[in-house]
């Protein structure tokens, strides 16, 4: 297989010049994950679990059903499965661990995305909760521009759990919202 970086180099889609690193049109950074783990851990402490989660979730969602809308939008992309095969290169790429599909069902919007080896939760080390607000709202983002519709996630396995992968669920927003507040209760996380 070709390394994923020759992969978008050959594409045309990413761009390094002057200081500056472009992956489809979009202006990225390279940012220590210890970064954005303790700045996660920090809002936790300060906000708590629910808020910090609803400020960094929301956000993210937001930041990353614009930037795919505008790299489905500028590839001309219709299909569904191609832009979700796009989406899990792009992450991947990306840093946030080695991506795949483990199960997608177009007919009832849902889609299973498997986050191998994934830094942020083995930055994050042992936690009583999934900790990828981060990639958990990126994926339901992408799924969402992908879709064409308001699609939400939560991460039903975590590293930081002691669970050997990550894995996020996206699907229709109150079914997505049942299942993660009966999967907190579960870990009492809330009552």
């Amino acid at each position: 297989m070709q390394p994923l970086f020759d992969y978008f180099k050959f594409a045309r889609l990413l761009n390094i010049k002057d200081g500056r690193i472009d992956l489809m049109g979009v202006p990225i950074n390279i940012i220590p994950t210890a970064i954005l783990v303790d700045f996660q851990k920090e809002l936790v402490s300060s906000m708590g679990l629910e808020k910090a989660y609803d400020k960094i979730y929301g956000i993210s969602k937001t930041g990353s059903f614009k930037y795919n809308s505008e790299f489905i939008k500028k590839q001309g992309f219709k299909d569904k499965r191609i832009i979700l095969d796009w989406q899990t290169k792009i992450v991947t790429f990306s840093g946030w661990g080695n991506l795949q599909l483990s199960a997608v069902d177009l007919t009832n919007d849902s889609v299973v995305v498997k986050y191998d080896n994934s830094p942020f939760p083995l930055e994050y080390k042992k936690s009583n909760y999934p900790v990828d607000f981060i990639a958990t709202a990126f994926t339901a983002g992408g799924v969402s521009a992908a879709f064409g519709k308001d699609m939400d996630s939560f991460e039903s396995k975590c590293i930081a759990l002691g669970d050997p992968y990550c894995e996020v669920i996206v699907g229709l927003p109150e079914k997505i919202k049942t299942a993660r507040l009966a999967l907190w209760k579960k870990l009492k996380l809330i009552a």
